[in-house]
């Protein structure tokens, strides 16, 4: 095959993408290009690449889109790699790994310190410093708990009299967006991305899912099949939250089924007077840190631990990432700080890149690659990173200034909300 290039989609590219994206994944249900088509255009003008020939020939493409992602309570800039495609007839020739290299490196120069995908092939990605990261987890309810819920929330009010249930608008947007972060920080969460207002507004517009608001919370939720799907819940009072999931519940005879793409330790798990069914789904994702010193000081962290620790990072792709690093905590902030230049690469197994194997004594900082740093991130203990081969190095006793202080910094149990 001939020398591969990358450059910038551009909208006349998009028929012969879209091509491509049927003759590897099946046409598109109805509807469907036109939903393809508008995150399409949201991607043009640096967030959609493409592979192409020697000849300009379009091999395969990829987008970023934008997303803010929770970290910690915090929101950072995100890439959320999505639509790879890559033309059957050139499988195998390096147009995919090649196309993700050069999203990750786009992402670098556009600020998304973070970056997540839902990945079709772990193999691939991996090459690229991803790892798993966590889940997207499904849960469902019998709706009729969800329904008797509700009592708690009486006349539909808010607490104190708030502002009664009602249909979310379009200009309900900037609220909607503000209550879900609100939310993320409260809970300290990790994984989940807050739909921008852009996002929140053209759904209220397109109606294409049911929203209702309260003074302190919001729902939104899909019906279908006899099933309802709840995207969005958040309040911030135990008589909101009940008013919500009542709502949710209410037409049970007709929707029996409740199914929730929420927190896995959302509090209606404690309030229902009822199990979850046993037939959790869970859809895995994979992360990857872009920027170590941005992803560092714009991630949330416990505000009563203070740790300081050393790692030592591998990272062709992203070198600014390579190099031996101290990671300290205090008042809920972290920094890294790189103390000298970029060691000579090596893979998570301590070796060389290109070289012999070398040993990685006690002495020295543990030593990870670009997944070995993304599992970190995603709260992965140094202890099973060891074990998978993918941290080399360090004090592998549990002082504080061994592989507990890394755990201390990275702890988290991350989930993503929302598939894209």
């Amino acid at each position: 095959m001939s020398e591969l290039r990358t450059r910038d989609v551009v909208e006349s590219d998009l028929p012969s993408i879209l091509a491509i994206r049927n003759r590897s994944f099946g046409p598109l249900g109805v509807g469907g290009e036109d939903w393809w088509r508008r995150v399409s255009a949201e991607t043009l003008g640096g967030r959609m690449l493409a592979v192409v020939d020697d000849g300009g020939v379009v091999l395969g493409a990829g987008r970023i889109r934008p997303y803010e992602q929770a970290w910690g309570g915090r929101h950072l800039p995100m890439g959320g790699v999505a639509g790879v495609y890559v033309e059957p007839s050139a499988r195998g020739a390096g147009v995919a790994t090649t196309l993700t290299r050069a999203l990750v490196a786009r992402m670098g120069e556009l600020g998304d310190v973070v970056s997540c995908l839902f990945p079709t092939t772990a193999t691939l990605y991996r090459r690229s410093g991803y790892e798993i990261g966590g889940t997207q987890p499904r849960t469902t309810y019998a709706a009729h708990l969800l329904r008797d819920l509700g009592a708690a929330g009486a006349g539909r009010g808010g607490a104190d009299g708030a502002e009664r249930l009602r249909t979310a608008r379009p200009d309900d947007a900037q609220r909607l967006h503000d209550l879900a972060r609100a939310a993320h920080a409260r809970h300290t969460a990790s994984g989940p991305m807050v739909p921008s207002v852009a996002a929140f507004r053209g759904m209220l517009e397109r109606d294409e899912l049911n929203a209702y608001v309260l003074g302190d919370g919001f729902v939104v939720y899909g019906l279908s099949d006899g099933a309802v799907t709840v995207e969005h819940l958040v309040a911030t009072t135990p008589e909101s939250a009940a008013t919500l999931w009542g709502l949710v519940g209410s037409g049970s005879s007709a929707a029996p089924t409740v199914h929730t793409y929420l927190d896995p330790r959302d509090p209606v798990t404690l309030a229902l007077g009822g199990l979850a069914a046993t037939d959790v789904q869970q859809v895995p994702w994979m992360a990857r840190v872009v920027d170590l010193v941005g992803a560092v000081a714009g991630r949330g962290f416990a505000p009563h631990t203070s740790v300081e620790a050393s790692l030592v990072v591998d990272d062709s792709d992203m070198p600014a990432n390579s190099g031996r690093w101290t990671l300290t905590l205090a008042g809920g902030r972290g920094t890294a700080t790189r103390i000298d230049d970029a060691p000579t690469p090596r893979d998570g197994r301590g070796t060389e890149v290109g070289g012999p194997p070398t040993s990685t004594g006690r002495g020295e900082p543990l030593r990870v690659d670009a997944r070995g740093l993304s599992a970190l991130w995603c709260g992965w203990s140094v202890s099973r990173l060891r074990q998978a081969g993918l941290a080399t190095g360090g004090d592998p006793g549990r002082d504080a200034d061994g592989d507990a202080a890394l755990d201390a910094v990275f702890a988290s149990t991350p989930y993503i909300n929302e598939y894209f």
